[in-house]
């Protein structure tokens, strides 16, 4: 992955840089047995001239973890913290208010209106198990940077963050390739998870899984 600032400036670039490249080695590595990912922040004038064909993968790699050519189309969307991570009362409230107030549409909370699913880059995590807290070496609490996830949603959630064009498909039966357009699976259609720190300013970043 590789993302501009004149893109997307929301990222918190170091000053010396306004590239973010995302690398990862194809096969498990522990603790978390998911792909080794190598973050760089970089200069574009430093980058140089672009290959005209990406190079062949290790035939060692684990093809779980190589994605499909797909075309991206991406988009900036509202959300929320997700369920987990709301303070106990406010979490109970909304429990109780949808109990109360059922949607007609079915919506809830937990599921439709509070962290979009799939790949994305900043906004709220959204946890498969429960919310962790990464910290960087230094002590200092890091935040979400991006998420690479097995499905892009499934077909509860896709109600709300499929694609318009998309949600047609939708149905209990629905093939795979609609939820997970890139093929990749991460645990058990789990997501890749990474955090940046930042108060450091070199932008140290880590990562995590979580599996379902």
């Amino acid at each position: 992955m590789q993302l501009f600032a004149r893109d997307v400036p929301e990222l918190p670039f170091p000053d010396v840089a306004d590239i973010l490249q995302v690398l990862w080695c194809p096969l498990d590595h522990e603790p978390y047995f998911q792909p080794h990912t190598t973050v760089r922040w970089r200069r574009a004038e430093a980058v140089g001239s672009l290959l005209v064909e990406a190079p062949a993968p290790d035939p060692d790699s684990d093809e779980s973890y190589l994605p499909m050519a797909c075309v991206l189309s991406p988009e900036r969307v509202e959300e929320y913290p997700a369920g987990w991570e709301l303070p106990a009362e406010l979490r109970n409230q909304i429990w109780a208010y949808e109990d109360e107030f059922p949607n007609s549409d079915g919506w809830r909370y937990f599921s439709h209106l509070s962290s979009a699913p799939g790949s994305k880059v900043g906004g709220w995590v959204r946890w498969i198990q429960d919310p962790e807290q990464v910290e960087c070496s230094e002590g200092h609490e890091m935040a979400h940077l991006l998420t690479i996830a097995s499905r892009e949603f499934d077909i509860e959630s896709g109600k709300r963050w499929a694609p318009i064009e998309e949600r047609s498909l939708l149905a209990p039966h629905a093939p795979l390739e609609i939820q997970e357009p890139t093929d990749l699976m991460i645990q058990d259609a789990g997501s890749l998870y990474l955090f940046v720190c930042l108060r450091c300013p070199e932008r140290p970043v880590d990562s995590l899984s979580q599996g379902s």
